[in-house]
Parts: structure tokens; sequence; C-alpha cells
């Protein structure tokens, strides 16, 4: 008798033949069992899509298919879906590293029993299961071992499994009902626990209390606990090759939050540092959640696994590192002042222990020189040794890596993309796009350890780390630095979030406005080009009879597909704006655009040549448009001048290459978002706006193609003064009436908009005469039960989920949603939703599910206008009724004639409409890929010249205007007398307050930059806050108070707190120095000289009051 024997008698004999292998084999060969495990898996996951009718790509992988929505849902526990996770984790070690103990080949048995017997009580396939019995298992396997070989797991319409399934379970979103097991709490949590430490290269033993070298040793005993008898037990102790713990690992039950573990983590490190004499990183973990104390003064932090032995070697090391004192920056790599500030700014965040760090830096200002230089200070200073520079796309990471190269060229380097076999893992600094290295740490033998870096350098961080890429970041523990170009008030407030930054104050921020006022960047001249056809469409009356015949076609067309009669002639209509290069392309137009440039455009070689230019394109078929006739009007230039570089060209990135060659071709790019941003073509000399943008960061990241200089382009030394832009779209009209552009939404993913919904639709179905409706009533029952499914399976132990945590817990009780308040639907909306887990399978299946949700919240709310979703699902009708001769369709041929009548419509009601909904669905996987027409006409344009836009305004902040003016003039003798803490007159106050209330901004500028800062209005102790003191002499200066004695090591501590806090404050007080941290705890070191520090403190305040207010000082305190 086994544990699986009642499979057999069910009829499943492929589910059976797996688990019954993996059975079998547990204690004999535990990778076969693994393996076979992973395989019952599989199958039974497999099955599940196949019932539900949903299309399984052919590459897709075991973890996308258990991590897809149509699987979760359909389990809703997360701790089924744990173990789930650890079957497909072991059976992957078992059929690619063949190192599975039994230990994890039990789990994996036990774990796939009781993941097949709940999906199978769900699906009604039985009736009840057994708890699993360990005693049941063989000794010995009956058969010979065999290597597992690759198996196809293929699903058939005959399988018993499929028909013998509830259909209707299948849709049901309640959780499983998980299997009685008779393996304690603490086993199950020490599973995940040691999967996750087995991941990062730990072999964990399976004798409590032994002590090996390179081991992860449990139940160690250590002494010096605070309990009566003195000892205690850590759950695991990882130590190092050398005998000395690296790590303590406390683990606390799975139903408590691991922070419960914490203060025991730290009494075990206390009793091993005494031991061992080497205090050991701390985790603290419940196997949901894991966090780390790793001594260097971080907070604790939370990770997604565990260091490597080598990982936590390098992170104890560091703990002998001191601040980054050393900010010598080499001119060879960056040169210019704001480059060095932007990286002392960094560094000094990073010292007051912040692990993420954020700079806003104009297009063409030296991001990547910034990022090299920063590199190169940290390496100096012993903070960093591994560097991963990430970007999203490979031509920028090839561009980085170039930069890199040819400045520190010393460092090993290495790109990774997922074609290259030619790799260096062990390379210093490594390039990858997000894509590449998720691919990299979303597999099962991840090549990076989670300490595998000390510094992320993320480019263009504003539109890169969201979404599925955050999987990267967190991931990897290792100190952030952000790159972006985007204007700092209109970086994404998640962006600030993300590097731990208040709303719109980066670390530092140089802009465009800056860098052209400072000569660092070139300004634009924009032209404004009218277009009629582009600005009111195409207007029949005004059409020429030739013009009127060309759009016979159109008009055919339309009529077929509004099923009117060909024949009649009568049918026309006027071709709006918005159709123009989306529907109708018209030649006139693009020709005029061509033209403009070619001739107006700056040139180059005496004006022989036009100049390197972009031509900013709708789409790819208006992209391919442009440069057809660009060949057709110029085929002197040859094919080679003007040429399109979008995806979907092979081998684009050539062609990228070629065109920041000068004077090679080609010499004009036309695009589609490829060139919009991240490339460096400094003789770029014309930009062509052949479209619209909305958004004010995308169009300001577009003209910086532009603004980088370009030394000796005109020849004859004559250098890049400027660059053209041709706008035909009237963006620059735009914007100049909407300054800061359309505001960038949030754009909803498929499971949002769908939860949103039926939100709405359960909250209206609430009223007394929907509730006395038995279809409406079930209607609004079943929606309530799938929203609530879909929130009681958020995990909580995802820190997004933990940001809503009250509206989460409040809407997993089933209670809550007796009744949804108005408030409650946008809590709902506002807050639950974005924290549902997307999932892009069954897509078009889902998007036809919003215009029918849409249409039916229609006929609940008159304020919902649904008419376009329903001539969408009539024109989807149209198209179904195409492919007639598809089973599939033909089964459904009824509900679809339905669709295309008027009549039905006209009677429709939310019970149709959900039948609608539910029959045609899973028919859009059919109509996926299906193109638009699209024609190609040629109608005279009329064009105009509407005028130029001013370019840049060139701006310097008041911040950077008093920082000029002090390294501009730092030998004046107020400022001499400010570092050197020497007495100011009242003649210095006002001669401050004239340079930086009148010459250099105005008194509301100084109160709006200085406001929250200690100096208020004391002109004297801005200064000096931004300037500091002479450190020396102020260290002197504390020598006159005690004439002939000498400071011990504390107190010289002591005092060089008190000039740092000057240095960066401005100002200090007795009150400071007795009241506040890190002061007042430290005041016993200056017990025999308290009289001569207050004098000191009260010196260093009163040397920037004039010696006529002296009256105002303070003079009693502790201190006095």
């Amino acid at each position: 008798m086994r544990n699986f024997d009642y499979i057999k008698d069910l009829g499943l004999n492929d589910l059976y033949r797996y688990c019954s292998t993996a059975e079998e084999n547990q204690l004999s060969n535990p990778d076969i069992s693994a393996v076979n495990a992973r395989r019952a898996l599989e199958y039974i996951v497999r099955a599940l899509y196949y019932m539900k009718n949903i299309e399984v790509p052919e590459r897709a992988s075991l973890f996308e298919l258990v991590d897809g929505e149509p699987f979760r849902e359909f389990i809703n526990d997360d701790r089924v879906m744990m173990a789930v996770h650890y079957v497909r984790k072991v059976g992957n070690s078992g059929a690619h590293t063949g190192d599975v103990t039994k230990r994890e080949s039990f789990f994996a048995l036990l774990n796939i029993y009781n993941v097949v017997g709940a999906i199978l009580l769900k699906l009604k396939v039985v009736g009840s299961v057994k708890p699993f019995d360990e005693n049941l298992i063989p000794k010995e396997s009956s058969a010979p071992a065999q290597a597992p070989s690759p198996v196809q797991i293929q699903i058939q319409p005959t399988d018993t499994l499929v028909t013998t399934s509830d259909t209707a379970a299948l849709e049901n979103t309640e959780p499983v009902e998980e299997i009685a097991c008779d393996i304690s709490e603490a086993e199950t949590r020490k599973m995940y626990i040691d999967l996750m430490l087995k991941e990062a290269g730990w072999q964990v033993l399976s004798t409590e209390g032994t002590i090996q070298p390179r081991k992860a040793c449990i139940e160690v005993e250590v002494h010096g606990m605070p309990n009566a008898e003195g000892v205690g037990y850590a759950d695991y102790v990882l130590f190092g090759a050398n005998g000395l713990p690296l790590a303590v690992v406390e683990a606390k039950r799975t139903s408590v939050f691991p922070i419960k573990g914490k203060h025991q983590a730290e009494l075990y490190a206390d009793c091993l540092e005494r031991q061992y004499g080497v205090r050991p990183v701390i985790y603290y973990s419940n196997g949901f959640e894991t966090n780390v104390i790793d001594g260097l003064g971080y907070p604790p932090r939370r990770l997604f696994g565990f260091h490597t032995a080598a990982d936590l070697e390098l992170m104890i090391q560091k703990r002998d590192r001191h601040d980054i004192t050393d900010f010598s920056i080499k001119d060879s790599i960056t040169d210019r002042h704001y480059q060095k500030m932007a990286i002392k700014a960094v560094c000094e965040h990073y010292n007051s222990k912040h692990r993420k760090g954020l700079l806003v830096m104009a297009t063409g200002t030296g991001k990547t020189r910034v990022a090299i230089s920063f590199v190169d200070v940290l390496q100096r200073n012993s903070w960093v040794k591994n560097v991963l520079f990430l970007a999203d796309r490979i031509s920028l990471v090839n561009q980085a890596h170039k930069n890199f190269v040819k400045l520190l060229p010393n460092a090993t380097t290495c790109v990774l993309s997922d074609n290259s076999t030619d790799r260096d893992p062990n390379a210093r600094i490594i390039f990858s796009t997000y894509q590449t290295m998720i691919n990299y740490i979303d597999t099962e033998d991840k090549p990076f350890s989670v300490g595998r870096f000390d510094l992320i350098i993320i480019d263009e961080a504003h539109r890169s780390i969201f979404g599925k890429y955050g999987a990267i970041f967190n991931y990897f523990d290792a100190l952030m630095l952000g790159l972006t170009a985007t204007p700092r008030e209109e970086v994404d407030r998640s962006t600030y979030d993300i590097f731990e930054m208040e709303q719109g104050e980066p670390n530092y921020a140089y802009e465009l406005e800056d860098a052209v006022s400072d000569g660092y960047l070139v300004n634009y001249h924009g032209f404004k080009r009218g277009s009629l056809i582009l600005k009111e469409g195409i207007k029949y009356s005004n059409l020429s009879d030739e013009e009127k015949k060309q759009m016979e076609t159109i008009w055919e067309y339309e009529k077929a597909r509004k099923a009117l009669d060909l024949n009649s002639d009568d049918y026309h209509r006027d071709i709006a704006n918005n159709e123009i290069f989306s529907y109708i392309f018209n030649e006139d137009t693009i020709d005029a655009v061509l033209q403009d440039l070619m001739e107006n455009g700056l040139k180059v070689q005496s004006g022989e040549r036009i100049g390197k230019s972009v031509i900013f394109a709708y789409n790819h078929r208006h992209a391919e448009l442009i440069v057809k006739r660009f060949n057709a009007l110029y085929p002197e230039y040859g094919p080679g001048f003007c040429v399109l570089i979008d995806n979907y060209v092979t081998y684009s990135q050539d062609l990228i290459d070629k065109f920041e060659i000068r004077d090679a071709e080609p010499q004009i790019a036309v695009s589609v978002d490829m060139l919009d941003t991240g490339i460096d073509v400094p003789d770029i000399l014309n930009l062509v706006f052949f479209k619209i943008v909305k958004s004010k960061i995308k169009f300001m990241q577009m003209i910086g193609r532009g603004t980088r200089l370009s030394p000796g382009i005109f020849g004859g030394g004559r250098d890049k003064e400027c660059f053209y832009i041709f706008d035909w779209c009237r963006n620059f009209e735009y914007f100049e009436k909407n300054p800061n552009g359309q505001e960038a939404k949030h754009v909803q993913s498929l499971t949002e908009r769908l939860f949103c919904l039926r939100t709405d639709i359960a909250f209206h179905l609430q009223h007394q005469k929907y509730q006395e409706d038995e279809y409406c009533k079930q209607l609004h029952d079943d929606l309530k039960a799938l929203l609530h499914g879909q929130v009681s399976a958020l995990s909580d132990s995802h820190i997004s989920v933990r940001a809503k945590w009250e509206a989460v817990s409040r809407f997993k009780d089933g209670e809550s949603w007796k009744y949804i308040s108005e408030l409650d639907v946008l809590t709902l909306k506002n807050d639950i939703s974005p924290l549902l887990p997307k999932n892009t399978m069954d897509e078009s299946a889902k998007k036809f599910d919003i215009l029918l949700l849409t249409i039916e919240l229609s006929y609940l709310d008159d304020d919902v206008d649904a008419s376009k979703c329903i001539q969408r699902v009539q024109l989807i009708g149209d198209k179904l009724q195409e492919k007639a001769s598809l089973p599939q369709v033909q089964a459904k041929m009824e509900t679809i004639r339905e669709v295309l009548s008027p009549v039905a419509w006209e009677n429709a009601n939310l019970r149709w409409l959900e039948k609608v909904r539910a029959d045609l669905r899973d028919l859009m996987k059919f109509l996926v890929g299906e193109q638009g027409k699209w024609f190609i006409v040629d109608i005279d344009d009329v064009i105009s010249n509407d005028g130029e836009s001013a370019g840049v305004v060139t701006r310097v902040s008041y911040k950077q205007r008093v920082m000029d003016f002090l390294m501009q003039n730092r030998e004046i003798p107020v400022l001499e007398k400010i570092y050197g803490m020497k007495q100011l007159t009242d003649d210095d106050i006002t001669a401050l307050e004239r340079v930086l209330w009148e010459e250099l901004g105005s008194r509301e500028d100084y109160e709006k930059y200085t406001e929250g800062m200690m100096c208020g209005d004391n002109v004297a102790a801005f200064i000096r806050s931004l300037i500091g003191v002479d450190r020396k002499e102020a260290m002197r200066l504390f020598g006159d108070f005690i004439t002939g004695a000498e400071l011990n090591a504390e107190q010289e501590e002591f005092l060089s707190s008190v000039i740092s806090y000057v240095c960066e404050n401005g100002d200090i007080t007795k009150e400071i120095v007795v009241n506040e941290a890190p002061f007042d705890e430290q005041l016993y070191v200056f017990n025999a000289y308290m009289i001569q520090l207050a004098r000191y403190v009260d010196n260093m305040h009163n040397v920037i009051i004039p010696q006529t207010d002296s009256f105002s000082r303070s003079s009693s305190s502790k201190l006095g």
C-alpha cells in the first residue's frame, strides 16, 4: 500500500505514474523522486490551464504557469503556493544539479501529495484525502534507478482528470482545502529556510549541535543567554572556512512577524561574538520573510534570499571601512564643477547610512562620466568592488560599457546579453539591460548571489525600475544610485519613494536650463510649422474631383464594413485629424515635411549637406512611408542616406552606430520611439517632430537628442552653437498652453481594470431592485466572491501589501463584503487594485471582458457611456463571422448573430450581456494579430509658417547663484572672517544681506531656500553652513580656553562633532549641546572643562552676531 494508490483507483494514470515514481524513489534515489514530483506538478498545472481553455505558450516555463493568475486564483492560498514552489525548485535541482538530499525529497513528496490532493478535492474528483503517511514510503525502490529523461507533458481531452473534473469549480476562487498533515509547523518553516540556504550554496547539516566549517549548522548551543541556564540554541549558525561564525539565523513561526525574533537573534550574536571574537551577521526569518542586520550600522532590511559564504566574509570585512573622505576626482573623467558636486553629494548621503542615491542631470551633462567617477571614488575608499550597471536598451548598455572601459581601463568588465556566450561572470563591473538581468535571476540556478554586487547603477531611473524589473532590486542586496535626465519637479513620486527621497529633492540636480546657461549644452531654435490636414483632417467638400476619386477605395471598404449597399454613391465623410497617419496616410504632407527639412535645416560641409537629423514618426507605417517618399524625392542621395530605425528593423543597433559617425551615412534617421531617448549623437543638428507628444518629460528628452556640444561640426573651427527643431504637430503650442504637459497617468493593468469594473458593478447591484431579481442577486454574489478571493490571495508578507495593511486586512474579512459603501469602492479601486499580481496570459479574453463589463456598468450607471464599446463588440462579431469555418466559432454562431443584431441590443439586459461575455471571450484568441486596414492618399495640403519658439529659457537657481558667488569670491574679507571664525560687524552683515537679498536674488528667494534650516534670517550662519569653518583653527581656538592642558581622544572626538555640526548647520548654541544628540549623552567627557566648553560654544555662536547685538546673546544654561 502506498500514499498515492487512491489516484490509481481514480484512473488518473499519467498523474499516478509521476507520483508513484516519486514515492518509490524518495529514500533510495532522491533526485529521481524530486524530478517526478515536479512532473506531477507540471501535469496537474497544465491540466488546469487546458480545462480553463487557456492556451499555454510553447516555451512557457513551469514557473510562469504556477505564477500565472489562472493558477494562483484557483489555489488562492499562500501556504499551498509555497508548497507548489518548493516542489518546483527541488525538482529543478534534481534535474540540473543532482544534489537533492533525502530530507528535501521527502518534503517535495509531502508537498506534491498535499498540492495534488487539494486540487483534486476542489475539482470534486475525490471526496476526501487522507493525511500523508510517512510510514508507507518504501525503504528501497522496487525498480532499478534510471536517470530522469526529459518528458514532454501533453494533456489530452480524453484524460480522466479532464473528463471527471467539475467544470464549475474551475472558476471558483475559494481557497483550496489544505490537507491535514502530521509534519510540525517548525519542520515546515525550516523546509523553506533550508531551501533558501541551499540556493545560497550552504549545505545544511542534519545533526543538531554539530559544528563544521563551510556548513550551515543547526541548533547550535551558545552560552551567555539571559536565562536561568545561561544557554540557548541558535536555529542556524553559518560557519566560514576558518571555523568562525559568519551569520546566525533565528527562525520564528510562519504565523508571526519575523521581527519577534530580532532581539533573540541579537542575543545569540552577542554570545557567538564573545566565544569567537567576531560578530556574525544576523538574520531573522519566519520562512516567508527574512531580514538582515549586517553590522555596518544600517537599519534592518528585508532580503529575498541568504548571502553566500563569500558575500558574508566581504560584508564582515566592510565593518572596518571608514566614511568616504577621499573626494578627489580625476579631471580626466569628470572635470566640471557640477559633476564633482553631484558625486560628493551622494558620497555624503551614503556616509549618513543611506543606501540609495538619486541624481537628476540633463541629457548631455555627463551622467555616465559621473557614474564612472563615482565608482572610482568608492573603489578608492574601499566601499565597492563589484558594480552592476543597468539600462533599458542594449544600445545604452554598450555605450556605457565603452565609456567605462575607456576611462577605467584597469577594471575587468562584462556585457551580459541573452545571446552572448563570451561572458566573464566574475568581472568587477557588469553591464546589462533590465530584461536580461531578469532572465538571470528568474532561474533556479542563479549565477549571481544576493550579495554579488556592492553597487547598482540605474540609468534613466525614471522609467526603468517599475513593474517586473523591481524584482532585480528586491533580489540584490547592494547600494543603489539612480540617474535620470527628467527635471526633478517632473520625476514621478514613486521614483522618489523607491530611492527614499522627499518629493522633488534628489541628492543633486543639474538641469537643462543650468547646463545651457553654463555653456555645457546648446539651445535650440524652434520653428512652428502648420499643416491644415494635420490640424483639421480632410474635409470632403474641399477635395478636387481627382482627390475624391482617391477616396473611393476608402469608401468602398467602409461600406463593406458597415454592411451598406456597395452600389450606393452617396456615402462619404470627413476624415478627422486623429485618423491621419493611423488610418489615412497622406503623401503630400510627408513631402512638405521632407522638403522643409532639406531646404531650411542646418547644413554642414559649407551648406552642401543636411546635418545629422532625426524625424520622430507616429508609427512604423508612417516611418516606412517617410523613408519611401524621401527616396522618391531625393534619389540622388542613394538608399543609405535616410533610413528607418525602430524595433522592427533587424540589426538596428548597427544603424545607430553608423549614425553616430560624423559625415557617414545615414544622415537622416526616421524613428518610432527608439531614438526618442538614450542615444548620444552630438552631431545632430535638426529634429523634426512629426508626431504629437503630450508628456513633458518625453518632450524634453526628445529635445535632449540635440543639445550636446559638437566642436568643429561646421569645419574651420566653427562649433555647434544651436540646433533646429521643426514642429509639425503643434507641440510647442501645446506646452505653451500646458507648461507641465499632460499629467502622466497611472496605466492600469488589465487585472486592475477588471477588478475596478467588477467592484463598480457589485456596488450598483446592492440596490434593492437588483437584489429582488434572482439573476442579478446571483451575479452580485458571484462578483463579490471573486473580488474577495482576489484580495484574500494577497500575501501579507509583501511590502506593497503592508503599505495598505489596514485596507487589505479589512477586505480579507468576508463580513466587509456584505455591503460596500462608495468610500469602500474608492478604497478598493485606488488602494487594493494596484496590489493585485499582474498576468499577461489570456490577454485578449480579458480585453473582451473589459468591453462587456463596461457595457454592463452603463446599464447600471447612467454616467457611463459605453457606445464605443458596443461598436467594438459588434466589430468583433463581424470579424468572428469571417472565421465560421473554425468549430469553436461555429459553436457560438447564434450568439455572434445576436451581437450583430440591433434588436438584440435594444432588448439587452445583464443576463444576455454575461452570456455574450462567457460565450465569446475564449474566441478572442482567433483574432489576435489581425491588423487594421490603412490607406495611402495624395491630397494637397496647405502648409504655413506659424512662427518660432524661443528655445530654453535659461535660468540659474538661487542656490547655484550663491554657490557660484562663493566659489568666485572666496577671498573677500567677510568670507575669510566667517571661515576663520573672526568676529563680524554690522557692516559685514549688511554687505552679506545686500548680496544675498538683492544681488543674487530676493529676500523671498533666500527665505524659500533656507526654509527649515537652522540659520533663519542670520545670513552669516547660512554662509557658514555652505563654506564651513577652518577645522584646524577651530581646534586651536579651543586650546585658548584650556591653556596648557591637552584633550584626550574622547574629548577631541566630541569637539570634532561640535565643529562638524557648525559646518553643516551654520550655528550652534549651548542649549543644543546640552539637550540634543549626539552631544547630550557624551557631555560628561568634558566634566573637567565644562566652563571652557561653554565659552567656546558661545564664541562659535557669537562671532557671526555683530558686536552691537551682544546684549541678545544667551548666557545661562547647564553649560554656563
